[in-house]
C-alpha cells in the first residue's frame, strides 16, 4: 500500500488491502515462526531460548487477538460506513457509538505489540552459541526480522492513514 495514495482510496478498499497484504502475511508467519522456535534446541533446555519462545507466544497471542478485532469488528464497520457514503445512505448501525472507540483501543494495542517486539529483540540478543550457529536459527531470525518490519509498517499504515480516514468518513456520513 502506497501511503501517498492511501487517502484517495475508498476506506473499504484500504481495509481489504491491509487484510490482503499485512494480515495474510501475519497469519502465515506466526505459526511458522512458532514452529521454528520449537524446533531450535530440541535436545536441550536453553533458558534464553525458553524465554524467547515464551515471549513470542505472548506476542503471537496479542497479534492474533488484534487481527481478530480488526477483521471482525472494525473493518466490517468501516466497510459499512464506506458503502453508506457511496450509496448516499445514512449511518448504518454499528456495534459501537463511534469508530473512535475501537480505533483508540487498536492504537493502544499497536503500542503494546511494538513494546513486545522490542522485548523479543532483547531476548534474541541473550541467546548464545551454539544455538545461534545453526541454519535454522538464522532462518528463524530472518523470519522474526520480517515480522517486525511487517508489523511496524502495518501499524504506521493504520495509524497514519486508515484511522484518520475512518474518523473523517464517520464525520461525513449522517
Amino acid at each position: 500500500m502506497e501511503p501517498a495514495d492511501a487517502g484517495r482510496r475508498p476506506l473499504d478498499v484500504m481495509c481489504d488491502e491491509i487484510v490482503e497484504r499485512y494480515h495474510a502475511a501475519l497469519h502465515r508467519s506466526l505459526p511458522r515462526i512458532r514452529d521454528e522456535l520449537v524446533h531450535l534446541d530440541a535436545t536441550g533446555t536453553s533458558p534464553a531460548l525458553v524465554a524467547l519462545r515464551t515471549a513470542f507466544a505472548e506476542l503471537a497471542e496479542l497479534i492474533e487477538s488484534h487481527l481478530a478485532k480488526e477483521e471482525n469488528l472494525l473493518f466490517p464497520a468501516l466497510e459499512a460506513l464506506a458503502n453508506a457514503e457511496r450509496t448516499g445512505g445514512t449511518r448504518p448501525p454499528l456495534p459501537f457509538v463511534t469508530v473512535l472507540h475501537p480505533i483508540r483501543l487498536l492504537e493502544a494495542e499497536h503500542v503494546r505489540i511494538e513494546l513486545a517486539l522490542d522485548r523479543l529483540r532483547e531476548l534474541v540478543l541473550a541467546v548464545t552459541e551454539p544455538d545461534t550457529l545453526s541454519a535454522a536459527w538464522h532462518q528463524c531470525m530472518a523470519d522474526l526480522s520480517r515480522l517486525d518490519d511487517n508489523l511496524r509498517e502495518h501499524h504506521r499504515t493504520e495509524n497514519e492513514h486508515l484511522f484518520p480516514h475512518a474518523l473523517e468518513l464517520e464525520r461525513r456520513v449522517p
